[in-house]
């Protein structure tokens, strides 16, 4: 195999090369390494003379090899590399890399390997003989003496900055700091990552590293830490290296570009500390910084240069001076005197004269100035209230503190043993008070502030020396409660505060009132809430800042505020608006609530409303009590929907043959009026209030207007087909109607469009979802809504596909176990409308079920109120006769209880266990089967279908009971029906009716024909109709019978109500007594009790006056299953 053409032959490594450089045992290692992917960004640069790479060893972070391949005087090749692993050199990393290398390379070496028989040449064979790091330390001798170039290949990202800062130190004149650090580059060539480049790499150098970083870098690191004055021979010519790398930076890794300019003309001048000494500086231009080298160099940030200082004295004295120290008022004239006694004299600065100072014995007075600091970014503070303002710096709210002395103010850090000050060039005598100061100190502590000399590097403390910081790291105050509440208690106090312009953190008073406007938002039919108030001229929206403080999990509390409080709000720009509490607390409160249900877009910080969401708009119009302006069409809508009494009369044609209630009108003018608004809703009433009769008459509406231009779609369970035919066929024949049921269904698939209306069943929609889908609708109405109940079924999924204009729910109840089935219903007529599921459990579920959070539910109630409709038969129908609930207690016989305990027994322990190792949540099944098993004992022990003759003959108390209440109603003339959940119970009773030879017609779910015997019941030919509840409890109307039986009660109280009302409905004329067989200290009667807490949470939603929570627990189990007392 040829060798690759960028490789030099003379360079090209050979198996025998490898295996001469490394032992066997590292070399095998190193085969290893490499055969398992471990070398990585392999590098073969000048032809083959240097190779770079890396390899994942056994740490984190991969190590770094450095190969140089070089001729050696007997024309083979020599081989120097290091690593910087612990080994250093002739490691397996550094053998991985060579080995990577040599199949890089395909080589095939043009020297010919030396013969086996050949005699070794003595340099060869003694060279073999050396140990491999010997033999790397002999290459170094001959290695060619090449320098790398300054430029970088594609490959290397990473970069050396020599990060440069000025220090203050105790002559202040500020010295120069230089810290290199490794940056890696962005795609963009952006500053990524920056670390500290610690001085020990430089032993083994990196692959980014250029010849001028080794220079530079072994200099900085010969006599003091990077961080640090350069200490090298020749400082300069170390800063000059530093700038034309073009990788100096100031202040931080993404600060400004420094490179080499034209040195300037400086001057030194005296200054007047504050406490009264004087001290030799350099005198620049503004915006210059000085620094030392030792020499005197300028550095220009804004423009990006830095250079040496020229002075008209020499080197020397310019020395002299800047390391003079501090020189206290009464020593100045004698430095004046001799100093002007010097060569030179005349060109030499000198200290100024002083007067005698002027004695102050003032009180203590504190003054505050707020102002705007310019610090880097740190943990401790700034995340709040700090500004980026790039390069790594931010501008950040500081507080600057002096101690006020009459006329007289001492800077906080002025050491308390100095009495002597300077103020507009007059010496003063200060007496101070430790005491006050150390006590205003406190205070600032006690708020949270900090020294800045304590949080930010040591570079940037000369501008703040006596700044403090607020630290939000564990902090009690924000700086809005600074400004808003301290700084007034403060000044109240005796401190004197003041703010400047620039402060960072502005508080603004609004000029007017809030005007609440309308817009049009994103969408059709969406409009946007602006809040806006007039603040120094400028429209200012509220909605985002009010949206961002909401958000917070805190939100809860922010309308608690007292009402001569003011409300803070922080606007984007960063500045804050003071509100008066009274004012904002309305907003606040209805926004809350908005927010709590699902009604504020957190990620776009805006508040919308469409249709769906007008009833919500007028609440929150209403509650806040604000101007409004736009959106009229919406706003009156929400009215509309809020005011049951705003909702228009519909006008009912004649064709149609039905008389309806006044509360049968008002449900057809609701059901006009959503849709009329592009809305669908839940039509609730109790079972036997007509919902049937009131969409006939919506859809002929809708016929006689001409809007019914596409068929209508009803969804139903099958057993109410043939009652929707024969309710269509009797109140509005002018309704053509297509029923999709049985074999023959699929030919009248293409006719669908010639009715305007069409029945389907749950089953079907299923199976015939590519039809039903395809075709566009104008109503899509759910009967039995309750069907899909169950958000994950494919029934469900396949309702949510349909395409109407109208969406309409027909359901006595909506809601039987838990609100979530609630939620499903929503989801088909408005999706998102409730949120999504796991946020509707969050908001709602959780808190209404297992806290008992009546606002939680009240919120809810208001929410779905306008789109659910539910009338009761004691709220409008008053002219339905009575109806009576008794409950039958009954004694379980010796054998009959025998059975049920060891049952009980038998299915508490293994709930027990299932419950321990699962959790209450994942352990239904077991629980529900258990339920299941006990009820089971309670009707017939023959229903365990134990092979035992104790079961078999152990009788049944509750059989016994219902065949004697039989006989009596039977004799009064009773017509009864007679439910039960078990078909297995049904025909055990068969049995005893037959023996008793009594007259029945039956209904199960294998009932083939079930109009026959609703028809044989209703005209009166059996006094007896046995119903599965599962099968016949809804869809059926039974009103010749006056008696209803539940020979096993139910733990859903809405199933039981839903059977009851098959009899109890409009149209029925005679009393209704309703029967509950419950076997007595069973787990039937237990169920009783917890069948009110489950009817608690449905009235809590459809009634909202007499609302409840449902709360269950371990406790609730641990009951069922606990033995009778």
């Amino acid at each position: 195999m040829p060798i690759a053409p960028d490789i030099d032959p003379s360079l090209a490594i050979r198996e025998s090369d490898i295996k001469r450089f490394f032992p066997p045992g590292t070399l095998s290692a190193g085969r290893s390494y490499e055969q398992r992917g471990r070398v990585q960004d392999l590098e073969i640069a000048e032809r083959g003379a240097v190779i770079k790479a890396t390899t994942q060893g056994t740490r984190s972070d991969p190590y770094v090899q450095t190969l140089r391949i070089s001729q050696s005087p007997n024309n083979g090749i020599r081989i120097a590399g290091a690593c910087n692993c612990p080994a250093g050199r002739g490691c397996k990393h550094l053998a991985a890399v060579l080995v990577a290398a040599h199949r890089k390379q395909h080589i095939v070496a043009p020297r010919p390997e030396p013969a086996a028989k050949a005699p070794a040449k003595k340099p060869v064979a003694a060279e073999a003989e050396l140990p491999a790091q010997i033999q790397t330390w002999l290459a170094d001798f001959d290695r060619e003496d090449e320098e790398p170039t300054e430029t970088y290949p594609a490959s290397i990202r990473s970069r050396i900055f020599y990060v440069l800062n000025a220090e203050t130190n105790a002559t202040g004149v500020p010295r120069l700091l230089i810290d290199p650090m490794t940056v890696g580059l962005r795609k963009d060539d952006s500053v990524g990552t920056v670390k500290r480049y610690a001085p020990r790499q430089i032993n083994v150098p990196a692959r980014y590293l250029r010849p001028s970083d080794l220079v530079i870098l072994a200099r900085l690191g010969r006599r003091t830490g990077y961080n640090g004055p350069t200490a090298d021979d020749d400082p300069q010519d170390t800063i000059k290296r530093i700038l034309a790398t073009g990788r100096a930076r100031w202040s931080s890794a993404e600060g400004a570009v420094l490179t080499e300019a034209p040195e300037r003309q400086g001057e030194i001048t005296w200054i007047t500390r504050p406490d009264a000494s004087q001290q030799a500086t350099l005198a620049l231009d503004e915006g210059l910084i000085g620094v030392r080298l030792p020499a005197p160099w300028y550095v220009d940030p804004a423009a990006g240069v830095m250079g040496p200082i020229a002075f008209d004295l020499a080197p020397r004295v310019v020395t002299r001076l800047l390391d003079a120290p501090p020189i206290p008022p009464e020593a100045a004239a004698e430095v004046r005197a001799r100093l002007s006694k010097r060569p030179a004299a005349a060109k030499m600065p000198v200290p100024r004269e002083m007067a005698a100072a002027d004695v102050v014995q003032e009180p203590m007075h504190p003054h505050l100035r707020l102002i705007n600091g310019t610090l880097p970014r740190d943990p401790s503070y700034g995340r709040g209230s700090a500004r980026a303002l790039g390069r790594g710096l931010y501008s950040v709210p500081l507080l600057r503190l002096t101690f006020q002395y009459g006329p007289i103010g001492l800077p906080r850090s002025l050491k308390p043993l100095p009495k002597l000050t300077v103020e507009n060039g007059r010496l003063y005598d200060v007496v101070r008070d430790r005491a006050a100061e150390a006590q205003a100190l406190a205070e600032l502590a006690s708020l949270g502030f900090a020294s800045v000399n304590e949080v930010v590097p040591v570079y940037f403390q000369h501008a703040h020396t006596d700044d403090f910081v607020l630290r939000e790291t564990g902090a009690t105050h924000t700086w809005m409660q600074i400004v808003t509440q301290e700084v007034p208690r403060l000044r109240a106090a005796g401190w004197t505060v003041e703010v400047d312009a620039d402060f960072p953190v502005q508080v603004l008073t609004a000029d007017a009132g809030i005007d609440a406007e309308l817009v049009e938002g994103h969408g059709i039919d969406w409009l946007e809430l602006h809040l806006g108030v007039t603040v120094d001229g400028e429209q200012v929206d509220l909605v985002p800042a009010l949206v961002r403080l909401i958000a917070r999990p805190e939100a809860a509390a922010l309308a608690e505020g007292a009402d001569d409080k003011p409300f803070v709000l922080p606007l984007p720009d960063g500045r804050m608006l003071s509100l008066p509490m009274a004012r904002i607390r309305p907003t606040l409160q209805a926004l809350l609530e908005l927010w709590t249900t699902g009604g504020i877009d957190a990620e776009t910080g805006k508040i919308g409303f469409s249709r769906l969401d007008a009833a919500d708009l007028a609440r929150l119009e209403e509650k806040t009590g604000l101007a409004w302006h736009g959106g009229e069409a919406l706003r009156e809508l929400g009215q509309q929907l809020r005011e049951s009494g705003g909702i228009p009369k519909a006008v009912i044609p004649g064709s149609f043959k039905a008389t309806l209630r006044p509360y049968q009108s008002q449900g057809v003018d609701w059901l006009q009026f959503l849709g009329a608004a592009g809305l669908g809703g839940v039509l609730a009433d109790d079972m036997g209030l007509g919902k049937t009769v009131q969409t006939l008459a919506h859809l002929m509406i809708e016929k006689a207007a001409g809007r019914l231009d596409r068929p209508s779609l009803i969804v139903c369970p099958t057993s109410l087909i043939p009652n929707w035919l024969a309710e269509a066929n009797r109140f509005a024949p002018e309704l053509s109607v297509l029923p999709l049921h049985g074999a023959g269904r699929k030919s009248c698939f293409r006719k669908i469009a010639d009715y305007d209306l069409v029945l389907s069943t749950y089953p079907l929609l299923t199976r015939d979802h590519d039809v039903l889908v395809a075709q566009d609708w104008h109503a899509v109405i759910l009967d039995e809504a309750q069907s899909i109940k169950n958000p994950n079924a494919e029934t469900t999924r396949q309702a949510l596909r349909l395409k109407a204009r109208q969406r309409l729910c027909l359901s006595g109840t909506p809601l039987q176990n838990h609100l979530g089935e609630l939620w499903s219903l929503f989801d088909f007529l408005a999706p998102g409308f409730l949120g999504g599921q796991k946020s509707f459990k969050a908001r709602f579920r959780i808190p209404i079920e297992k806290e008992g959070d009546a606002e939680r539910q009240a919120m809810l109630n208001r929410r779905i109120r306008p789109f659910l409709l539910r009338r009761t038969k004691e709220e409008v129908a008053t002219e339905l006769p009575p109806k009576t609930e008794i409950i039958e207690p009954i004694e379980l016989e010796t054998n009959q209880r025998a059975i049920y305990e060891a049952v009980r027994l038998s299915m508490h322990t293994k709930v027990q266990a299932a419950i321990a190792q699962k959790g209450l949540a994942k352990s239904g099944i077991i629980i529900l089967d258990a339920l299941l098993k006990m009820r089971q004992a309670c009707c017939d022990p023959r229903l365990l279908k134990l092979k035992s003759v104790a079961t078999s003959k152990a009788g049944s108390a509750k059989l016994d009971r219902l065949m004697e209440m039989l006989s009596i109603m039977f004799a009064e003339g009773r017509r009864v029906l007679l439910f039960s959940q078990f078909t297995e119970m049904l025909a055990l009773i068969e049995e005893r009716l037959a023996d008793e030879g009594v007259d029945y017609v039956m209904l199960t779910g294998d009932t083939k024909d079930r109009g026959a015997p609703v028809k044989k019941f209703q005209n009166g030919d059996v006094p007896l109709f046995l119903i599965s509840l599962k099968a016949g409890g809804v869809g059926l109307n039974l009103t010749a019978a006056d008696t209803v039986i539940h020979y096993d009660p139910w733990w859903n109280p809405a199933v039981e109500d839903q059977a009851t009302d098959r009899a109890y409905r409009i149209g029925q004329t005679r009393k209704v007594f309703v029967h509950r067989l419950v076997t007595l200290g069973t787990i039937e009667e237990k169920m009783e009790v917890l069948k009110e807490k489950k009817r608690a949470i449905v009235a809590g939603v459809l009634d909202a006056e007499h609302g409840g929570a449902l709360k269950l627990s371990d406790a609730d189990i641990e009951e069922l299953f606990a033995p009778a007392a």
